[in-house]
């Protein structure tokens, strides 16, 4: 009676799901392994985990059932972070949570090997689940474009530095903690990161001011008073709980500076959240160089939530050879790497029949 109604589900399911655990932004993209380069669906949703995490289970059930008539075959499971004090602790809470909607047997996990297995494994080896996506970006990306570049993430948290050529990845790195040692991941991001560490010690008009570490503003703010972020794509919550209106996010970077006067007029913090932008920008700027140079490659292919903002920095500069902007390429590629993941395990289906 079990193989009988497996064979029904395979026969009626088609489908692949990748749902990809953040820290913060989880991330749902749907495809037809027939035709992976067009995505049926993808969406990003808001819930920190650290302080939320009870809230995660209804969410999920909201989402699948938004998502059932996708005749889903495979959900592909990951984490583009550890949320707890170990990656056991991360892994059983994703697992835990997702297979009470979700049967076992439907589900896989993605491996820092880039293999895809049962959750069973899964739980064998929670350090080679989790944060492992930056492999299939790099092996994904090669898939789609096939030429050798330095591959650059800018999504909302972190920015990602990922050499690949002749289809190799060039990192020796296996983990997170060994990208933040080589410069292959910085904590700047389009969203997430605190508006403070751009720049702790900032200059303007010939004052410094020695920034609070304390998050009264966030990167988000920085680039919705730039007119880069539009303000529906500001999906965290603000520092303040506040409105994300241009007027509230210049606010915030005045309580960043502990104004409690006028002493700066409106253009002056306008101005403040330009330098924020282009510090944080030509820091990235600045790594690229340094990888490009140490890998011997002279092309840049950008990804991730933020890939217009940094691809438009980038281009105006005029010292890259060639700058390729993912999006272009890939209509999902805000995403990555759920995407990559997806179309990976697409291609492994084809090949394997």
């Amino acid at each position: 009676m079990a193989s009988n109604q497996s064979a029904a589900f395979m026969a009626t399911k088609k489908n692949i799901a990748v749902l990809d655990f953040g820290l913060t932004i989880h991330r749902i993209i749907i495809i037809d392994p027939a035709h992976p380069e067009e995505p049926l669906n993808f969406q990003k949703i808001y819930l920190p985990l650290r302080t939320k995490k009870e809230e995660l289970e209804g969410i999920l059930k909201t989402l699948l059932r938004s998502y059932s008539d996708y005749h889903i075959r495979k959900f592909i499971i990951t984490t583009s972070s550890s949320f707890y004090s170990s990656a056991k602790e991360t892994i059983d809470f994703v697992i835990q949570s997702v297979t009470k909607f979700i049967q076992s047997m439907n589900m896989l996990c993605y491996t820092i090997d880039g293999e895809f297995i049962s959750i069973e494994e899964a739980i064998k080896i929670p350090e080679k689940i989790v944060a492992a996506g930056w492999k299939a970006l790099g092996e994904g990306i090669w898939e789609l474009v096939g030429k050798d570049a330095l591959i650059v993430d800018f999504s909302t948290r972190t920015t990602s530095f990922l050499p690949i050529k002749e289809g190799k990845i060039l990192s020796i790195s296996s983990s997170d903690h060994d990208r933040m040692k080589n410069s292959e991941l910085l904590y700047y991001g389009l969203l997430e990161t605190n508006a403070a560490f751009i720049k702790p010690k900032f200059e303007y008009k010939g004052e410094v001011f020695n920034l609070p570490f304390e998050p009264h503003a966030v990167s988000a703010d920085v680039f919705l008073i730039t007119n880069d972020l539009p303000q529906t794509d500001y999906i965290i919550d603000t520092p303040d709980k506040k409105a994300k209106f241009k007027e509230d996010a210049i606010n915030r970077i005045r309580n960043m500076l502990c104004i409690v006067d006028e002493c700066l007029e409106e253009e002056d913090l306008v101005e403040i959240a330009e330098q924020l932008k282009s510090h944080m920008l030509e820091e990235i700027n600045t790594n690229i160089k340094r990888k490009l140079e140490e890998y011997n490659l002279n092309r840049v292919i950008i990804t991730g939530s933020g890939t217009n903002v940094l691809y438009q920095y980038l281009k105006n500069k005029m010292i890259y050879g060639e700058l390729i902007q993912a999006t272009d390429i890939i209509k999902s590629a805000e995403i990555n790497p759920a995407y990559c993941i997806a179309y990976l395990y697409a291609k492994k289906m084809i090949v394997n029949g």
